[in-house]
């Protein structure tokens, strides 16, 4: 195995363990930059993504153990064994029992002759390092691992994990299941689950990094969720680990049901919504969750085609913003009787009710959707509505023409309303 380039890895350093009396997990405050060349193209709209690969069965993880020359390997197996039960559990929990890490552990430590600061300062000799002793090991992706995680003493390098984002994951220090649980997300190729946080201003000007935080969404373990945190719904629907029922992409107004998501069990009923935007490039998905004390308070609203390299990534949504500090997300769910307006139209959201004191797989939220069927085309700075005429049928929210609708239809001018109004109308 050739040295890892390391434009193309992300990495996770964890700055702090923040423990907020309002939240029953600790979380993890990670600090690191998802690489530009591992992303996908933006596509024309943020449509319902296509499944990236369905996980399921197993994948084999094998833990290397390494020592320097002037640091020794500490860690007890009986220590890594119990860190990744509690990674599994999680994950089998997310895949609804479909999927796991069969873990082992090389039973050889691998003495580096290096040392810490050698490590420290030319982090690739390391990673070539491993690499070749892994194949005098004799150990073959596929037959011995299908993922490696090398684990070592601390090292100053600033991070805590780092992933290849695929086969290989590093550990730096301390072996704990919310860094290294966090790097596996990374090998099954998830990006970081990163919030929205400009200030007083809930939306922010997409594609602005200064307006974001890296790992800012507080309950995903992808962001800052710890051992505990679920991949939110739209990375679950990337990795095929939600059934089509589950989640509900929305055409039309009213009141939706929407069950706790982080739960480990299928009841075919939804657990997540997809709501286009106004503008074609971005959705809103709103998702409920329980583990957490503040989650329990309302539906957690990510925004989907945030960054315009892709439109893939989550971007969580502080519905309460007030600060760009990282933490400043915790009061962010959408409470019972809080609403909002998509930014590029004119449909609003607002949370009715949730059910009380009912903090597992049964817990629900009802968000209301109204939607004025207004579709909103914003290509830079021009902004077009399109209103469907009373003979015209009707548009769903991504300006895809239903009822009948097709090619032949005409825009006109009309006034409708007292207001100059640009009408799609059958001939």
């Amino acid at each position: 195995m050739q040295p890892v380039n390391l434009r193309k890895l992300c990495f996770a350093s964890i700055s702090a363990l923040l423990a907020f009396s309002s939240v029953q997990a600790q979380e993890e405050d990670y600090t690191c930059g998802t690489p530009e060349d591992v992303a996908a193209a933006l596509g024309k709209s943020a449509d319902l993504p296509k499944i990236t690969k369905t996980w399921s069965g197993n994948l084999k993880a094998l833990v290397i153990k390494i020592s320097f020359s002037d640091a020794p390997y500490t860690i007890q197996d009986s220590t890594i064994n119990k860190t990744n039960g509690t990674i599994n559990t999680l994950y089998h929990a997310m895949s609804r029992n479909t999927f796991e890490w069969a873990w082992s552990i090389h039973p050889v430590i691998l003495h580096a002759p290096g040392t810490k600061a050698d490590y420290g300062a030319n982090f690739s000799s390391l990673q070539s390092w491993i690499s070749s002793q892994m194949t005098a090991e004799g150990l073959k992706r596929g037959t011995d691992y299908d993922v490696y995680v090398a684990s070592f003493p601390q090292i100053s390098v600033g991070w805590a994990g780092l992933s290849n984002m695929r086969d290989a994951d590093w550990i730096n220090g301390s072996y704990s299941a919310g860094v290294t649980g966090h790097e596996l997300g990374h090998s099954l190729g998830l990006p970081h689950a990163h919030s929205v946080e400009a200030g007083t201003d809930m939306f922010g000007i997409p594609g602005t990094t200064s307006q974001t935080n890296e790992y800012g969404n507080p309950y995903d373990i992808m962001g800052r969720g710890g051992s505990t945190g679920h991949f939110n719904v739209l990375y679950k629907w990337r990795i095929g680990w939600e059934d089509s029922a589950e989640v509900k992409e929305i055409k039309a107004g009213g009141v939706y049901r929407v069950y706790a998501s982080d739960n480990a069990v299928h009841k075919n009923r939804v657990i997540g919504l997809k709501v286009p935007s106004g503008n074609v490039n971005y959705a809103y998905w709103f998702e409920y969750r329980t583990i957490s004390t503040t989650a329990r308070l309302g539906a957690a609203v990510m925004f989907q085609g945030f960054r315009t390299a892709t439109n893939l990534d989550s971007w969580y949504l502080d519905t309460t913003p007030g600060s760009r500090t990282s933490g400043d997300e915790s009061d962010g769910v959408l409470a019972v009787g809080k609403s909002f307006q998509d930014k590029y139209g004119t449909n609003t959201f607002k949370v009715l009710a949730i059910n009380t004191g009912v903090w597992n797989e049964d817990g629900w939220v009802d968000v209301q959707v109204n939607w004025n069927g207004v579709v909103s085309i914003a290509p830079k700075t021009n902004h077009v509505q399109l209103f469907a005429g009373p003979s015209a049928g009707s548009l769903d929210l991504m300006g895809r023409a239903v009822n009948g609708l097709n090619h032949a239809n005409v825009l006109t001018v009309k006034t409708v309303g007292n207001a100059t109004r640009l009408v799609l109308e059958n001939p």
